[in-house]
């Protein structure tokens, strides 16, 4: 987890100067780190997809991860959850994503004979 040990020098670099500010950056910065460990799946499913010539699902993706998702849980996520929800919505929106993308992959694997 490099990311969870470079929040504090990063946070430091560019917001070191107000306190309150820095303490907001590195708790945000931790929570949105999260979204990393699940986005390539992601990429990854959508480039394939494309590499396979099927436009709609690489689309699918792409839309679902980077409009859909992220803009319901930006909506939904800070109701119940107050900045910190905001924060994460990132990562939610990739969770989601994740089960769609991996959907895809188990309905068309008889299609492209993989698996």
């Amino acid at each position: 987890m490099f990311s969870q040990v470079i929040t504090t020098p990063l946070a430091k670099l560019f917001v070191g100067y107000d306190a309150e500010l820095f303490e907001l950056t590195r708790h945000g910065f931790r929570i949105y780190f999260i979204s990393f460990l699940v986005n390539g799946f992601n990429i990854y499913g959508s480039a394939f997809f494309t590499a396979l010539n099927n436009g709609m699902i690489s689309a699918a993706i792409s839309f679902l991860r980077t409009l859909l998702f992220q803009m319901a849980a930006v909506l939904i996520l800070p109701v119940f959850f107050g900045v910190n929800g905001i924060w994460s919505a990132v990562t939610v929106a990739e969770l989601c994503t994740l089960f769609m993308t991996a959907a895809f992959f188990i309905r068309q694997r008889k299609k492209y004979h993989y698996m």
